[in-house]
């Protein structure tokens, strides 16, 4: 048969119900060993396959997980879905993954659709800030794990970087140049890595005894072309010596192709650093100096976390007080740029 094999084509082949075909098919101990064999073995020769979907709508049960972040192409966000789709298969979990591209609106209409489908639980990573699909994912009862970010910071389930720290160990590398400015390529700022990563900018700051100026600040960076034309605007209206730190390791990419336009000297007379540790830019001249960023554990992070979450709604266990937002470290790690 080349068409879509039904348990109404088996029943009729097999001159049976289709509640017997579906009994057999799903081990029911109503059927004898003779018959469900009988049944197996013919199911086999004309290739049925199971609508896995119509069984979780019968079942109210789904394995089917989905993964919604603002940018899958990016490597950053690569090497978090790896360790999320590895922890999930072997937990017996399927995954769809999505693209919010930083779209609030997009990003709820892709929550509602979830929901038609009966997604078990969801990792997401909020885009732009944005509260409604969480409250939405909470009015329906669908687990979900926030990666990378977070909206409510006491009440959110999340797994996210120390971004304070991270901003934090940059900055003070940075100072250390004596250089008297030390510029800031911020994200987002309704994003709340942003304003992590922008406190503990402050606080390095204020702790290498550098008096802060606000227009050190760049913010709304997202990509290469945002940290290009930023630092021509630096570039602008400051002279070298001086440092930059990048939200990203992308941002940073660009500020470093701005300063090259210009023959300027990485690190003599500027010193960049970016965050995520993108692996690619440790091979490319001059080699990135960033913050290290467990990427990986990161994604099993989330997916062990949200695993427990369905099951423990699936056994109809009530939520325990176990740890339910993650924290983790960022490293330092030095190159060529600083």
């Amino acid at each position: 048969m080349n068409s879509v094999v039904r348990l109404k084509d088996i029943a009729e082949g097999l001159n049976v119900s289709i509640m017997t075909v579906s009994k057999a098919l799903n081990g029911h101990p109503d059927i004898s060993e003779k018959r469900k064999k009988e049944i197996l073995e013919y199911a086999k020769s004309v290739n049925y396959i199971p609508n896995q979907v119509a069984k979780n709508f019968r079942q109210q049960r789904t394995k089917t997980v989905a993964i919604i972040l603002s940018d899958n192409s990016n490597p950053y966000n690569a090497r978090i879905i790896k360790g999320i789709e590895e922890t999930l298969s072997s937990n017996g979990y399927y995954t769809v993954i999505m693209n919010s591209q930083e779209d609030a609106k997009k990003e709820l209409k892709l929550i509602k659709e979830l929901r038609g489908l009966n997604v078990a639980g969801v990792l997401l990573t909020p885009a732009a800030g944005n509260k409604k699909s969480c409250e939405f994912l909470k009015q329906f009862n669908i687990p979900y794990v926030l990666v990378n970010r977070y909206i409510q910071e006491e009440e959110d389930t999340y797994v996210v970087i120390d971004d304070k720290k991270a901003a934090y160990m940059a900055t003070k590398h940075l100072c250390s140049y004596n250089y008297d400015k030390v510029f800031f390529l911020n994200f987002l700022s309704s994003v709340s890595s942003t304003r992590n990563r922008l406190q503990g900018y402050q606080e390095a700051l204020a702790f290498c005894k550098v008096e802060a100026d606000e227009s050190w600040v760049i913010s709304e960076c997202v990509n290469q072309l945002d940290g290009y034309e930023a630092m021509k605007k630096i570039l602008e209206k400051n002279n070298p010596p001086f440092s930059v730190y990048c939200y990203s390791d992308y941002i940073a990419i660009g500020a470093i192709c701005a300063l090259q336009e210009r023959e300027i000297r990485i690190p003599e007379d500027v010193a960049v650093m970016g965050n995520d540790d993108i692996e690619i830019l440790s091979f490319v001249k001059p080699r990135l100096t960033t913050i290290g960023v467990p990427k990986y554990r990161l994604g099993i992070k989330c997916a062990e976390l949200l695993v427990e979450l369905i099951e423990k709604k699936n056994s109809g266990e009530t939520e325990s007080s176990e740890e339910k937002r993650i924290l983790l470290k960022p490293d330092l790690i030095i190159r060529e740029t600083s």
